[in-house]
């Protein structure tokens, strides 16, 4: 099995030597991942520069390392398109800080491993708090042999895993969870005269209990099937069924 591991913190960061070390025994390990920190940058590709590529030599034990000047989106774009190896698996992390509710719309390491699944590899999204590393250590190897045993990788979706809150030690079990709603404020502090830093502001929102933000608050793994097709399916339906619009434009365009 090729296993190709991307991250949004860095290729030097301790989270995907994690997953290098951990994930070793189930098949060959590439590693592609930002040569600097490029959390929050989304989806975001690089189209009008170069890709900068540097390779790190004998890196986590890895078959092949490199790093990339660029987002994390691109470095899953990068290992496919110029390593040449066909992957049968893409796991994104562990990354540091959570990616629950809506902050998967910014994060870099969901989109790299929806990039994956664009480029038709089944693909696992890992993060946590900073002492999430510990547990990852001791469950991550069978966290991910379960869900290749039983087939729960899908060229359907990704897996959004949350490891929980830093206020736990230990994780108290996993919980199957959709995604919450954890949104964020748009508040800043002022720095200088044209500066503004970010404020973190968490809107009060009421979460569903399945979510994966109570499974977070809650002290338990959270494992959530993430696809790329935003659609709303029932507002589309609701939508069609209004003729009115429709009949009102090609009356206007044949009348005036």
């Amino acid at each position: 099995m090729n296993i190709l591991l991307v991250n949004d913190d860095g290729i030097l960061e301790p989270g995907i030597k994690v997953l290098a070390e951990k994930l070793a025994p189930l098949g060959d390990i590439y590693v592609v991942a930002p040569e600097t920190h490029q959390s929050g940058q989304g989806h975001g590709i690089t189209i009008n520069a170069p890709l900068v590529v540097k390779d790190y030599k004998n890196l986590y034990g890895a078959k092949k390392a490199l790093s990339v000047l660029g987002k994390p989106a691109d470095c899953t774009r990068i290992a496919v398109g110029v390593l040449g190896v066909k992957f049968d698996l893409c796991v994104s992390g562990i990354n540091s800080g959570m990616n629950i509710g809506s902050d998967v719309l910014y994060s870099g390491t969901v989109a790299a491993a929806t990039e994956a699944l664009i480029l038709g590899i089944p693909a696992i999204a890992v993060s946590g708090p900073k002492n999430c590393l510990k547990m990852a250590e001791k469950s991550i190897y069978n966290l991910v042999k379960y869900l290749l045993d039983n087939e729960a990788l899908s060229l359907d979706y990704i897996l959004n895993i949350n490891y929980p809150s830093s206020k736990f030690e230990q994780f108290l079990g996993v919980r199957w969870t959709v995604q919450g709603l954890h949104h964020h404020g748009a508040v800043f502090k002022k720095i200088g005269p044209n500066a503004y830093e970010t404020v973190y502001d968490l809107l009060v929102r009421e979460e569903q209990e399945n979510s994966d933000v109570m499974a977070y608050r809650s002290g338990y793994i959270s494992i959530t099937p993430l696809f790329e097709n935003r659609t709303h399916e029932d507002i589309l339906q609701k939508l069609e069924n209004q003729k009115q619009l429709n009949q009102t434009l090609i009356y206007d365009n044949i009348i005036k």
